[in-house]
């Protein structure tokens, strides 16, 4: 069962990687267009900002778990890499357990935000008056991701640290 879940959320993952990188081409062409029509033909657009920062939100948020699962993150390594391997993992194992708790508290506030843009019927204060809940839920869709990433790298780490090898001996 984990394999299965594994899987699809790797894949899930992937997807909206490359989603995610066609998603900041497209965010610079819009606002490349903006440049030209503000500039060469005095002529501001009313929508190309706006989008672009929904879609940086999307592209950001959206990528995240990716990210994390290709092991890009930031991370301060200077005292962890002379470290043991297997201290490595079980520091990197209680490193994603607070990681996944972050993300799901705020998976759980997004959810909270988004039934409350809806309830409101929240729109955005600009002439496109986009519903709120639409950028909104990237947040969610972001954090649930990253929560489920961590939960996969807690246990591979866990696996690694106090499974067993091919042997059948604990490692």
């Amino acid at each position: 069962m984990f394999k299965i879940i594994r899987s699809a959320v790797e894949k899930g993952n992937l997807v909206l990687g490359y989603v995610s990188g066609l998603g900041i081409l497209l965010m610079g062409l819009m606002l490349f267009y903006e440049v030209v029509c503000r500039y060469f033909f005095r002529s501001p657009t009313i929508w190309a900002q706006e989008m672009s920062i929904y879609l940086f939100m999307w592209t950001m948020l959206a990528g995240g778990a990716y990210t994390l699962q290709q092991g890009k993150h930031v991370r301060i390594d200077l005292v962890i890499e002379h470290l043991s391997i297997r201290t490595q993992h079980f520091l990197e194992m209680v490193t994603s357990v607070a990681g996944m708790v972050f993300c799901a508290v705020i998976t759980w506030q997004a959810y909270e935000m988004i039934v409350a843009s809806i309830g409101y019927n929240k729109v955005s204060a600009t002439l496109l008056r986009v519903p709120m809940w639409i950028p909104q839920m990237a947040l969610l869709l972001g954090f649930a991701l990253l929560t489920l990433q961590f939960a996969i790298i807690i246990v591979d780490r866990f696996n690694s640290v106090f499974g067993k090898n091919e042997e059948g001996q604990s490692c």
